[in-house]
C-alpha cells in the first residue's frame, strides 16, 4: 500500500480484501435496495386512483418522486466511486504533496484539501440537479451566475470555518492523550451550537436577502401567536427563496437571542393568512415541545458515539479480525526512524468515509422520533388555528411542492424524518 515518508517514497501491497471499500459497497447495495423498494411502491401507487391531490398533480408528483429516487441512487453510486478512488489512490497522492512531518498543520491542510476537492468533484451532481432535473420539474429558478456565487461563498465558508474546526480537532488528537475524543466531541458540539447561533444572522444573509415582513396585519397576528407560545425572536423575516426555487417553506432559525422567524416569499404568495398561521403554529409546536433541544441532545449523542467508535477503530477492527483501516485507506505515515503511525487526520477521514454508514444504522430510531415530533407539531398548529386550517396548509404544501402523498414503510423507516402527507392528514381527521 501507499505509505507516507519524508522522502515521499511509496510502495503498494494488495494482499488482502479491501474491507473498507467492501463496507461502503455493502452500504450502497442496501441503500439501492431500499430505493428499489420505494420505486416499485411509487410505480404501483401511480397506477392507482389519485388520493388527496387531483389526478394530474398526483401523477406528476409520483413521476417527480420516481425521478428523484433514481437520482438519489446515482448520487450514492457516484459517491461510492469517489470514495473508492480516494482510498485506492487519492489519499496517497494528496499526502505526497501535503504531508511532510505529520504535524497538526500538515494534517489540517490534508483534511481540508480532501473536503474542498471532494466538494468540487460532486459539483456535477449539483449542476445536474439545479439546471436539469429541478428545472424540468418546474422548481428551479437558479441562474448560472447565482450558482457560481453560491459555490464560491460555500467554498470560502468551508475553508475558513473548516480550517479552524479541523485544526482544533486534530490538536485534541495530538495533545490530549487517549481521551482526546472526549475533547473533540466537546469541540464539535460547541461548533454546532455556534453555527446555529450564527446561521440566521451571519450565514443565511450571505446567500439570501432577509427583509422584515411589511404586512402589518399579518405581523401582528404572527406576533400574537408567538406570544401565546412564549416564543421571543428578533422578528419575522421574508427570504427571497424564489430566486433559486419555487417550493414553499418556513422555519424558526437560530438559538438564544438570535432566534428569528423566516418565511419563504413563495410561501407568502401561495398561502392565505390562516394557512400561514397554521404552518407557523406547527413550527412553534416544535418550540413548545422542546424538539430543538431534543434534536441537539440526539445529535450530541450521535457525535459522542461516532467519536468513541472511531477513536477505538483500530482496536475494534483487530478484535473482529479485520485489516487495519488506516493502512487500507493509505492513511499511514512513516517517520524518520521507519516506524509507521496513523496520520493524525486519519481518524477524521475515516469518520467522514464511514460516518454515513454508522448514522444509517441509527436512522430508524432517529426518524421515528422525528416523525412523532411532526405529528405533535401538526396537532399544535391545529390548536393554534384550527384543524381545517392545518389540513389546508398541508394540502397547499403538497400541491405546490408536488410532494407525493405516500411512502413505503421500509423507505420511511430509513429515510423519512417527516410522515407522509397522507398520514399527517389522517392524524388530523
Amino acid at each position: 500500500m501507499f505509505i507516507f515518508g519524508y522522502n515521499h517514497s511509496f510502495s503498494f501491497e494488495k494482499d488482502y480484501l479491501m474491507t473498507l471499500v467492501m463496507i461502503l459497497c455493502v452500504y450502497t447495495l442496501v441503500f439501492v435496495g431500499i430505493s428499489a423498494v420505494q420505486l416499485a411502491f411509487l410505480q404501483r401507487q401511480k397506477a392507482q386512483k389519485a388520493v388527496i391531490l387531483d389526478e394530474k398533480t398526483y401523477k406528476e408528483a409520483a413521476n417527480i418522486a420516481i425521478t428523484n429516487e433514481k437520482f438519489s441512487i446515482f448520487s450514492r453510486v457516484y459517491t461510492l466511486v469517489l470514495y473508492a478512488l480516494w482510498v485506492f489512490f487519492g489519499f496517497a497522492w494528496l499526502g505526497k504533496f501535503i504531508i511532510s512531518t505529520n504535524s497538526t498543520l500538515d494534517n489540517t491542510l490534508f483534511l481540508l484539501t480532501f473536503l474542498v476537492v471532494n466538494m468540487l468533484l460532486t459539483l456535477p451532481l449539483s449542476v445536474y440537479e439545479d439546471f436539469v432535473k429541478n428545472k424540468k420539474q418546474g422548481f428551479s429558478t437558479m441562474s448560472a451566475t447565482l450558482f457560481v456565487k453560491d459555490t464560491l461563498k460555500s467554498l470560502i465558508l468551508l475553508v475558513i470555518f473548516g480550517f479552524l474546526l479541523i485544526y482544533a480537532l486534530i490538536f485534541c488528537y495530538e495533545f490530549l492523550g487517549q481521551f482526546w475524543w472526549l475533547a473533540a466531541f466537546g469541540v464539535a458540539f460547541v461548533a454546532i451550537l455556534i453555527a446555529n447561533v450564527l446561521y440566521p444572522t451571519l450565514i443565511a444573509p450571505m446567500f439570501n436577502k432577509m427583509q422584515k415582513l411589511d404586512d402589518k396585519a399579518l405581523q401582528d397576528e404572527i406576533s400574537a401567536l408567538m406570544n401565546k407560545c412564549g416564543f421571543s425572536s428578533k422578528g419575522v423575516f421574508v427570504m427571497d427563496a424564489s430566486k433559486r426555487d419555487k417550493r414553499l417553506n418556513a422555519y424558526f432559525g437560530g438559538l438564544f437571542k438570535s432566534k428569528r422567524v423566516v418565511l419563504f416569499d413563495t410561501l407568502l404568495k401561495a398561502m392565505s393568512a390562516r394557512q400561514l398561521l397554521a404552518v407557523l403554529g406547527h413550527e412553534l409546536g416544535h418550540f413548545v415541545h422542546k424538539d430543538l433541544l431534543k434534536g441537539l441532545l440526539n445529535g450530541a449523542l450521535m457525535i459522542f458515539l461516532l467519536f468513541f467508535v472511531f477513536a477505538h477503530l483500530s482496536e475494534i477492527s483487530s478484535f473482529l479480525g479485520l485489516p487495519d483501516f488506516y493502512e487500507q485507506a493509505n492513511l499511514v505515515f512513516v517517520g524518520e526512524n521507519g516506524t509507521n503511525e496513523p496520520l493524525k487526520s486519519g481518524v477524521f477521514v475515516l469518520l467522514l468515509l464511514l460516518g454515513e454508514v454508522f448514522s444509517f444504522v441509527f436512522a430508524p430510531f432517529i426518524n421515528a422520533m422525528s416523525r412523532k415530533h411532526e405529528f405533535a407539531a401538526d396537532k399544535h398548529g391545529a390548536q393554534m388555528t384550527s384543524s381545517s386550517d392545518m389540513r389546508e396548509a398541508l394540502l397547499v404544501l403538497a400541491k405546490e411542492n408536488k410532494a407525493f402523498v405516500k411512502s413505503s414503510k421500509l423507505y420511511e423507516l430509513f429515510h423519512l424524518s417527516h410522515p407522509s402527507i397522507d398520514e399527517r392528514l389522517k392524524a388530523l381527521a
